[in-house]
C-alpha cells in the first residue's frame, strides 16, 4: 500500500519499504529541539507524540495526498541521578563520543511516538524499546565514531553498525516489542494504527 512518510530519515524509509510499503518522502518543517523542555515537563511520550503531530501538520499544510500520511518521531532518554537527560544528534567527534561514553554500561529508552493520519482521521500510539550497552572504553568509542560517523541518529549510534565493526557489539541487550523500534519505525504499532483506519498493512 502507499503510505506519505512525513519524515526525511532515509531508515525509516528504509524500514516501511522492507514491510512491502509505497513509500514517498515528505521533510516537515519542525525544530525537534524547540520542545526539549517537554522531557522534563511533560514526559518523553508526550513529546515524542507532540513532535510527530507537528511534523504531520507541517506537511498537510503542503501537501495534497489520497494515501495515509505517517508522521513519527523518536525521543532518546538516559535515566541519572540528577532526572532524565535528553539524548540527541551530535554535531561533531567530540559530541559523538561524550555521548557514547554516558551511555557507556547504562540501560536507556527510545520512546517513539507515531501520528498516522487519512483525511479528517487520526490514529496516534507510543512504542518504548529499552537498549543496553556493554562497558565501553573510550579508544573503541573514538575509533568507532571516526569511521562511522553516527552523526545523524539520537545517541551517536546506529544498531547496525555493529554488524560491521571488528569489535564486540556495544548494545548487548535489547527489549521492546519489535527491534523496528530501535530505527524510529516501529512496525507493529503502525499496523494497529493502520487497521485503526481501516487499512490493511501488507503482510
Amino acid at each position: 500500500m502507499d503510505l506519505l512518510l512525513a519524515s526525511s530519515s532515509r531508515y525509516r524509509a528504509e524500514v516501511l519499504a522492507a514491510a512491502g510499503f509505497r513509500v514517498t518522502s515528505e521533510a516537515p518543517d519542525v525544530d525537534e529541539r524547540s520542545l526539549d523542555h517537554w522531557l522534563a515537563e511533560r514526559g518523553a511520550e508526550a513529546l515524542a507524540l507532540e513532535l510527530a503531530r507537528r511534523k504531520l501538520a507541517s506537511v498537510q499544510r503542503r501537501v495534497t495526498t489520497t494515501s495515509p500520511i505517517l508522521a513519527a518521531d523518536q525521543v532518546g532518554v538516559l535515566p541519572t541521578g540528577r532526572g532524565p537527560v535528553l539524548l540527541t544528534k551530535s554535531d561533531g567527534v567530540e559530541a559523538a563520543v561524550a555521548q557514547l561514553r554516558a551511555l557507556s554500561g547504562t540501560t536507556h529508552r527510545l520512546v517513539n511516538g507515531l501520528v498516522l493520519a487519512h483525511g479528517s482521521r487520526v490514529a496516534s500510539g507510543v512504542d518504548v524499546v529499552e537498549v543496553t550497552f556493554r562497558d565501553l572504553d573510550e579508544e573503541e568509542v573514538r575509533a568507532y565514531v571516526e569511521r562511522f560517523e553516527p552523526f545523524d541518529t539520537a545517541g551517536s549510534y546506529r544498531l547496525e553498525d555493529d554488524d560491521r565493526a571488528e569489535r564486540p557489539p556495544f548494545v548487548v541487550a535489547v527489549r521492546g516489542e519489535d527491534p523496528s523500534g530501535v530505527l524510529g519505525l516501529p512496525l507493529p504499532l503502525l499496523r494497529r494504527l493502520l487497521r485503526e483506519l481501516g487499512f490493511e498493512p501488507p503482510p
